[in-house]
């Protein structure tokens, strides 16, 4: 079985629908997860679990299920995801024969990708509800954080009458409208999220994954769309922040450019959800450590609703919030 294949197959299936499909589930305000150990499912498999559209992000094994005294209900249908593992080389032609993907090798070790079964908490019986999540921090506030922290790796971001929403690698600068030009506030800070936690965490003071003279239209380009997107909707997920119409639209305007990079290499989803994760956990520990500190209170209503906190929203510590230092919209 061609795992990697499968899978680009099932996403290409759901995307050619219109509508990207990791975004069906991310907007409930939590990633998906492991029932028993607790644990954050990971890069392709977030994607995975967020395009079967179920409310309750909370996951198990058959047999996970079973030692905890649960019940997976007959003739339910699980959803498989996977784990790379490394094995011993002299293990890998078993590996591959029981259905394993061989990603490398060299002369002593063997990289596989192996697939696994999970069901969801809605799918098992004797599973307690989901507890009601705790936390105070609004999804402007988290929003806020976020930026908060990008500015002090050196961000600039500007609003302004007029802007598109864009991130200019050579200047290192987002430029973007106020949020009253929005249709909604949602819109605003999603494409705040695209823009400044997708596209410019690629400049090389960060993660230097950019192309710098990448063309729209071109392959890099939609590559690099396609990240920033999957970006977007991980951290909308983990904020709580509901996808706006707009957003929605305008991405499902890159789904042609995704669907043939997909058709081309079944390799690339995993690439890219592999990215976004990468990028998920550096903006995040970025904002867990950024300081906040005092700064003038921001006289226009606009101004004070635009942005950003949240250390809580990533890693569950407590912090005291103070309003960040950034120039909010005009």
């Amino acid at each position: 079985m061609d795992i990697r294949q499968q899978i680009t197959d099932d996403i290409i299936k759901a995307m050619v629908s219109g509508t990207p499909p990791w975004r069906k589930s991310w907007s409930s305000g939590c990633l998906h997860l492991n029932a028993s150990s607790g644990q954050i499912y990971k890069g392709i498999n977030q994607v995975v679990l967020g395009m079967q559209g179920q409310g309750d992000p909370r996951w198990l094994t058959y047999k996970q299920a079973e030692y905890m005294g649960l019940q997976v209900r007959k003739g339910e249908r699980g959803t498989q995801i996977v784990k790379m593992v490394e094995i011993n080389r002299r293990q890998a032609a078993q590996e591959a024969d029981a259905g394993a993907d061989l990603l490398a090798e060299d002369s002593t070790k063997a990289l596989i990708m192996r697939a696994y079964t999970v069901f969801n908490a809605s799918q098992i019986d004797g599973m307690a509800p989901m507890p009601a999540r705790e936390c105070n921090i609004t999804c402007a506030d988290a929003v806020e954080q976020i930026i908060f922290a990008l500015q002090r790796t050196g961000l600039k971001v500007n609003f302004g009458q007029g802007f598109q929403p864009a991130y200019y690698p050579r200047t290192d600068e987002v430029r973007i409208p106020p949020a009253s030009e929005f249709s909604s506030l949602e819109d605003f800070h999603a494409t705040l999220l695209h823009e400044a936690a997708g596209h410019s965490t690629g400049h090389p003071k960060r993660l230097a994954r950019l192309h710098m003279d990448a063309r729209f239209g071109s392959s890099e380009y939609a590559r690099e769309e396609l990240r920033a997107e999957l970006v977007s909707s991980m951290m909308q997920g983990v904020i709580g922040l509901p996808p706006g119409p707009t957003m929605i639209a305008q991405h499902s305007a890159y789904l042609a450019s995704w669907l043939q990079a997909l058709k081309n290499d079944k390799n690339e989803i995993f690439r890219a959800a592999a990215d976004a994760q990468k990028i998920c956990d550096y903006v995040g520990k970025l904002a867990v450590e950024a300081q906040p500190f005092t700064v003038q209170e921001a006289t226009d209503a606009t101004q004070r609703d635009a942005l950003i906190v949240a250390a809580k929203r990533f890693n569950n510590v407590e912090v005291v919030h103070q309003r960040a230092p950034y120039r909010g919209p005009n």
